[in-house]
């Protein structure tokens, strides 16, 4: 069985056409398919006989079909190796994408700003997908692959030791070598801004930097093994993973991040740390989930 398909969510939008891009760049350099994906849901109610013109679907269906051909006619042109389909489903975007994941490699959807609060900041498809997806899934935002240098442009990973933390390592690995570009470790010793509150005996950031920087050490230490070619520059931060990683996304092709972090519940499915990254970062986001949740697929691609 070949590698599994790249999938990528469309809406005719100018955003979804720019994941599109990232999506056919994505399926090249892992030499994966690549499926365009529009959903067009008519509530139910209004689809029985008599109760929906038919003109009216039969023109939903014809702007679906629309969509389709432009990011078809973009995925074509952006990546000519690389074998594209489109699928139309007339079910919930969130549902076709959620059902598709399953047996999907990556999923990449666009993002858009829609209000104040960080879960709207990322539009409902957006949280729900990158909360629920059986694969990786990356959040597009205003990307162009103009002018941009992938052997130069760092892959960021945020390393915590957690074993979200290790599959998102693993993944960022994966692309900063089959992108020939660095690699960027950020590991922040704590979680918690340590400069708010009373100070604690034993938790002084000189007295521990060498210990946290022989940790991170630590955990990178196999995937450096596996990936031998791929420059690694680690970082050791005292505390804010959410604000080390977006200062070192500026400039990155790609952050990559685990479903949710140390401070996480079993169960849990996409932490503080990673939906702060997703709707502030200012470029593409790959949200990893962890090994329980992408086991299935992992499964199927190996049967």
């Amino acid at each position: 069985m070949g590698p599994l398909p790249t999938v990528v969510g469309v809406d005719g939008s100018a955003m979804a056409l720019d994941a599109v891009r990232w999506a056919a760049l994505d399926a090249r350099l892992h030499l994966s398919d690549l499926l365009v994906v529009s959903a067009m849901s008519l509530p139910k109610v209004l689809t029985g006989p008599g109760v929906l013109p038919d003109t009216v679907a039969h023109q939903a269906r014809s702007e679906t079909g629309r969509i389709l051909n432009e990011a078809l006619a973009i995925a074509t042109r952006e990546s000519t190796t690389v074998t594209v389909d489109t699928l139309s489903s007339e079910e919930s975007a969130v549902s076709t994408l959620l059902e598709l994941s399953e047996t999907a490699r990556m999923v990449v959807i666009a993002t858009r700003g829609l209000g104040a609060t960080e879960q709207r900041s990322l539009g409902s498809i957006g949280f729900a997908v990158t909360t629920h997806a059986r694969c990786p899934v990356t959040v597009v935002r205003g990307w162009s692959h103009g002018g941009l240098e992938l052997a130069i442009h760092p892959v960021v990973v945020g390393v915590d030791g957690t074993k979200a933390s290790a599959a998102a390592t693993q993944s960022a690995f994966e692309e900063a070598d089959v992108r020939s570009a660095p690699l960027t470790a950020v590991h922040s010793w704590s979680d918690t801004d340590l400069s708010i509150g009373v100070p604690i005996r034993g938790l002084a950031w000189p007295d521990n930097r060498r210990a946290a920087a022989d940790h991170l050490a630590r955990l990178l230490e196999p995937h450096i093994r596996r990936h031998p070619t791929v420059p690694v520059r680690p970082v050791v931060v005292k505390d804010r993973p959410v604000q080390a990683l977006l200062d070192h996304a500026q400039g990155a092709q790609l952050v990559v991040i685990g479903s949710h972090g140390r401070g996480g519940y079993a169960g849990m499915m996409l932490g503080s740390t990673s939906r702060s990254v997703l709707t502030r970062a200012h470029c593409p986001v790959t949200v990893v989930p962890s090994p329980g949740r992408i086991a299935a697929v992992t499964n199927r691609a190996t049967t």
